[in-house]
């Protein structure tokens, strides 16, 4: 049922409980009023009766004026007065009025005893006169009341119910254009907007579905220009590898070959120069170990090798060890917390990308000579509200160095922006900003998930 009908449904039923109320309580007071009419009535016919005969007291012809006055007293409503002996008029009053009120509202009260009054005039004698209350007429007179009010008050609901229908009818059509709206957005249209009027309540559902519709908007742009610089990346990162597989290990695969070449001719000319062949073996050894180096590299960028095997710590010392082979004027110094070596794998890659990646700037960008990193367990007091989970373990990630800051209209690149949506959609938060002191500060807190053991912290060499 809608809403429109169970409101029409409740004021029917209110109206009909207000009338129906007030004709029961018409209904019930009938009894009593009729009695209180006759008694008044009656009273009144009394006295009116005895003035009438005071008044023939001393006239020349009293019964003919009482004769006349009998028939001016026949036409009166709620009594009947007439002489004893009458009895057409003794019928009439007995008689119920037809048409006018049902038999059971006369049946509510009976009328009061009739008074009979001697009349005497100039001491003649000119009968009795009978003083009769007629019940049955103030009983028209209520029921007349009782039609009045179920007319008038049936007409009143009516025009009630079909204002108020149109009241809701009017108060409603924004509900209407509300679910048009959601429509819309289910169907991925986030271009709506609804107009934020009618009642208050309904203009604020209104006011808040536009601020969605826009918000929804806002993120699925946003999704998408990710998406697209997510591709972007993808391709830059494969433009990359290509080039470094072709740059680096394509001419130490050539020297490799070439030296193998040299050493098998040499060989088959049955050479017996045991220096040149052992100087060979040297290059081509020597040429390989550039190669597993160049290799690691790789590797290190694409997934870190090792990091369920060996621990966060374990891999965070090699990474330093790794990057420190080729920035020797460099100090990079690492503190890392042994409880860290605890948290889940995808908390362990967080943190190993988010200290990577502030490396790899600070490295480039920086021209630093001291590098400070710290990776500890943090108290959850001031948790980020994105946290998924209140009173998570957090772990703070601090990367400061000596060099030169941010340069003035810096905007962040892919690297900054990755690590930092890294971070966020873990629930965590960063910060990077310029050091009084000089240089870069970096400090992010990621919530991780502690486990029951505690993984190796041995240490790895590159």
């Amino acid at each position: 049922m809608s809403i429109r009908f169970r409101l029409n449904a409740l004021f029917i039923t209110l109206l009909l409980l207000a009338l129906s109320s007030s004709v029961i309580v018409m209904v019930v007071s009938a009894g009593p009023r009729i009695r209180a009419e006759n008694d008044s009535i009656k009273r009144l016919g009394v006295e009116f009766v005895e003035t009438a005969i005071a008044s023939l007291q001393g006239t020349p012809d009293p019964g003919e004026r009482l004769k006349v006055l009998l028939e001016h007293l026949g036409n009166l409503r709620h009594v009947n007065i007439y002489r004893e002996g009458d009895l057409d008029a003794a019928k009439d009053a007995t008689k119920p009025v037809e048409g006018e009120a049902p038999a059971w509202l006369n049946a509510l009260a009976e009328p009061s005893p009739a008074v009979e009054m001697p009349v005497k005039v100039n001491g003649q004698d000119f009968g009795t006169l009978i003083i009769a209350p007629r019940a049955d007429h103030e009983a028209a007179e209520i029921w007349e009341s009782i039609e009045t009010t179920v007319v008038v008050g049936g007409l009143l609901a009516v025009a009630t119910v079909l204002l108020m229908s149109l009241l809701v009818g009017h108060l409603l059509k924004p509900i209407k254009t509300v679910g048009e709206a959601l429509l819309q957005l289910d169907s991925g249209r986030y271009d709506v907007a609804v107009p934020e009027e009618g009642p208050p309540e309904i203009a604020d559902i209104c006011r808040k579905l536009n601020r969605l519709a826009a918000t929804l908007d806002g993120t699925i742009s946003e999704n998408r220009r990710l998406a697209q610089r997510i591709v972007f990346i993808q391709d830059e990162e494969r433009k990359e590898l290509a080039r470094e597989l072709h740059d680096e290990l394509g001419p130490y695969m050539f020297a490799v070959r070439a030296a193998v070449t040299a050493l098998k001719g040499e060989l088959q000319r049955g050479g017996n120069d045991r220096e040149k062949l052992l100087a060979s073996c040297d290059t081509i050894v020597e040429r390989m170990e550039m190669i597993q180096s160049k290799n690691r590299r790789v590797l290190h960028k694409l997934r870190p090798m090792g990091l369920d095997e060996f621990g966060l710590k374990a891999k965070l010392k090699s990474l330093v060890a790794l990057l420190q082979e080729d920035h020797l004027e460099m100090t990079i110094n690492l503190d890392v917390d042994d409880a860290v070596s605890r948290c889940d794998e995808t908390s362990n890659l967080t943190i190993y990308r988010v200290v990577q990646e502030g490396l790899t700037n600070a490295l480039k960008h920086a021209q630093a000579t001291v590098i400070d990193v710290g990776v500890e367990i943090d108290d959850a007091s001031g948790a980020p509200a994105a946290m998924p989970t209140p009173g998570q373990p957090l772990v703070r990630v601090t990367i400061c160095d000596d060099g030169r800051g941010f340069p003035d209209g810096m905007k962040p690149g892919y690297g900054i922006a990755g690590m930092s949506e890294r971070v966020r959609a873990t629930g965590g938060d960063i910060k990077i900003g310029t050091r009084s002191s000089g240089g870069v500060a970096l400090e992010a807190r990621i919530p991780v998930a502690l486990e029951s053991g505690t993984a190796s912290g041995g240490g790895m060499t590159a």
